[in-house]
């Protein structure tokens, strides 16, 4: 299953990338961001060192030195003994409890990532900061002061941590607000979409050197685009018959529907997005949901089963990445044929070692066992929701709190419109709505001080090419920590001490 989900998205990424770089020909305006992180380590082959090495070491050191705290010590010392020593609390610091005194079915729960900074350093301040304040707002003021006391919150008890809370506020109110949240998105996604895509269409005759043919450029390693066409659609059609043999009483027609109408649609239409803006503006919310009960099914086991409703709009950006950094496009699939036998083995080998190390979720797995009460409950109420007529899960959806949430959306995005203001501000406004706001200080740390001092002591132009490969430094330093502290666990686990 791994090896065709590899193909399919191989093929199909490339044959819109060749549409939508070559024949339309779209910018895609953050693949050269993507390509400078892998400049920056290219350049330790060179004879000379620029800013990116700089810049990312820089990153790197830091998160060496963050990994170590954050994930080294409680990683070390969990070999060791029953209960592993952390410094800051994993995941977060949890203060709801000690905020319901005066913002009662409000949470707060401070994240401890310091990774979550530099999120901060590189998303556009105006997201955070508006996403920031509509999550005060509504944890410390819609939750406590108007939907409690009106008992839409009723569910909700004195003493209840920050899990409890989101769980009982979600089935109350903020899972059906939330869906209709999620459609606004859609339909302003896709409405902003179209204009933008149509005036590129015209004036993209215009553009000095565009290609706009399917005529491949000498030198990087295409393939026929008529043979990735067709091993998509037999790889799908392998696929459908796949899924329908494990539930057989599925009807195969929302397979076939999915896998040949929904998924070349949603990947076209993201492929043109992120070729145009560099992100998807399309998503559908809910579709699994929605399909597994209009089709009243009722068994679990179509639950357990990946639909083929794939997108493979993003990764029409990584063969632009390639494009740029020089890289032939058959080395990068002959290195994924050699990794993928690999990393389906290793993967197997090492998480039945991590198995072996302790219980999931224990005390040595902290982000587990955390959020595992939380996701099993949720998982729960979806999967046997349509096992009986009187689910909670089913209940918990509320046609008018829907539409209440996509109403207020796009009301919101009109008054924004109306006032000619960046689009950013909606998604920042309308995503923090319902959201913590303690998950989001780290990023509001990192964005003032990017904002205030950073740009300040290098320039707008040169900050914005810093950041990025600043970020990927950090990611590498964080991730050799984490690398070398599991192997020192897996080989402790590995060993076998004899009494004599």
């Amino acid at each position: 299953m791994k090896l065709l989900a590899e193909v399919r998205y191989i093929s199909a990424s490339y044959f819109l990338f060749r549409l939508t770089a070559d024949l339309e020909r779209l910018p895609y305006p953050l693949a050269p961001i993507q390509a400078q992180g892998a400049t920056a380590l290219a350049e330790t082959t060179g004879q000379g060192e620029t800013w990116r090495w700089r810049v990312f070491s820089i990153g790197s050191m830091a998160g060496l030195f963050w990994g170590f705290f954050y994930i080294g010590i409680p990683s070390l010392t969990g070999v060791m003994m029953s209960t592993p020593i952390q410094i800051l609390k994993i995941p977060f610091i949890d203060f709801t409890p000690s905020i319901e005194s005066f913002a009662p079915s409000g949470m707060f729960a401070l994240w401890t990532d310091f990774g979550l900074i530099l999120q901060g350093f590189v998303l556009p301040f105006p997201i955070i900061m508006s996403e920031f304040a509509s999550a005060m707002f509504t944890q410390f003021i819609l939750n406590p002061r108007i939907l409690y006391p009106l008992e839409i919150l009723h569910q909700w008890r004195p003493g209840l941590d920050m899990r409890g809370t989101k769980l009982f506020n979600d089935l109350d109110f903020w899972l059906s607000f939330n869906m209709g949240k999620s459609f606004s998105f859609a339909a302003v996604g896709l409405a902003a979409s179209i204009p933008i895509m149509l005036s590129l269409r015209k004036t993209k005759e215009r553009e000095a050197g565009a290609r706009g043919s399917l005529q491949t450029p000498p030198g990087r390693g295409d393939f026929p685009i008529w043979l990735m066409g067709g091993l998509w659609v037999l790889s799908m059609v392998v696929y459908v018959w796949i899924v329908h043999r494990m539930v057989p009483n599925f009807p195969v027609s929302f397979l076939l529907g999915f896998a040949f109408l929904y998924t070349p649609l949603h990947s076209y239409i993201n492929a043109r997005t992120f070729g145009v803006l560099g992100r998807p503006l399309f998503v559908l919310p809910y579709i699994h949901q929605a399909t597994f009960i209009l089709s009243r099914y009722e068994e679990i086991d179509i639950w357990f089963v990946h639909l083929p409703d794939e997108d493979y709009g993003a990764g029409t950006q990584h063969w632009r990445v390639l494009e740029l950094t020089g890289t032939t496009f058959t080395s990068d699939v002959l290195g994924r044929a050699l990794m993928a036998p690999l990393l389906i083995v290793a993967t197997i080998v090492v998480w039945h070692f991590i198995w072996q190390i302790a219980p999931i979720p224990s005390s040595q797995y902290p982000f587990a066992q955390t959020w595992w009460p939380l996701y099993a409950t949720d998982e729960s109420l979806w999967k046997t929701s349509l096992r009986d007529g009187n689910s909670q899960m089913l209940q918990a959806i509320r046609g008018d709190y829907v539409s209440a949430g996509f109403t207020s959306s796009v009301a919101i995005y009109g008054i924004l419109w109306m006032a000619k203001l960046p689009s950013m501000w909606f998604y920042g406004i309308v995503g923090g709505i319902g959201q913590d706001p303690g998950m989001m200080v780290p990023r509001v740390i990192g964005a003032l001080i990017g904002r205030f001092y950073m740009i300040k002591q290098f320039g707008l132009k040169r900050w914005f090419m810093y950041n990025p490969v600043l970020a990927a430094g950090f990611v590498c330093g964080v991730g050799l920590v984490g690398m070398a502290t599991v192997a020192i666990a897996l080989v402790s686990k590995a060993v076998i001490v004899k009494p004599f």
